[in-house]
């Protein structure tokens, strides 16, 4: 039962600790973003320990060789398709240079066929050359990466091209051949 002489208790609250507060939940979630980073940059760094490990054996460094091979393979296969898209988007952007820019144009994205107006056909043609362009011009820096990487590891295990006993042979038995062919017909009195 409440009472008319009861008064509510009324607290005033100072607005430096109200500012205070604030200013722990700012700390407390930059502090938590701070430690997130930084195990991720160990993880990051874990990987690359992992990865960097030196091979004991002679399979191991062959293994690792074909593996940043196969890499360096898969990184020109990516180049060669962007510069394909590269070299298709300027062609019908030179196609479609002097026609009217309210004409109806048609354009095959993943399996449909849109209508649109060559002006917004030659904007969404653009943006996708420069994309494609700066895609071509990352993997080139990192297949320029790759390939030092190949040759630092190939120097640093020794590794290089040889030729087996009966490969050799082949090769003086193919150029014995070709000399013959070349010989036939030379000498011979008519």
């Amino acid at each position: 039962m409440s009472t008319e002489n009861e008064k509510p208790i009324v607290t005033e609250l100072d607005p430096n600790e109200q500012v205070n507060e604030k200013d722990e939940k700012n700390e407390k979630t930059e502090k938590s973003e701070k430690e997130e980073k930084e195990k991720q940059t160990k993880k990051e760094k874990q990987k690359e320990k992992e990865q960097e490990q030196e091979p004991q054996t002679k399979e191991e460094v062959i293994d690792l060789y074909k593996k940043k091979t196969q890499q360096r393979t898969a990184l020109m296969n990516q180049i060669s398709e962007a510069e394909y898209s590269v070299k298709e988007h300027t062609i019908v952007l030179t196609e479609i240079k002097g026609v009217d820019k309210n004409r109806r144009c048609w354009r095959l994205v993943d399996n449909i066929l849109v209508e649109k107006n060559t002006e917004q056909i030659r904007e969404g043609l653009t943006k996708e050359l420069e994309i494609s362009q700066e895609l071509v011009d990352t993997l080139k820096k990192q297949l320029e990466k790759k390939n030092e990487e190949i040759s630092e590891y190939q120097k640093k295990y020794n590794i290089g091209y040889t030729q087996n006993k009966d490969e050799k042979k082949d090769e003086k038995t193919d150029k014995n051949k070709q000399q013959e062919k070349n010989n036939v017909g030379k000498g011979v009195l008519l």
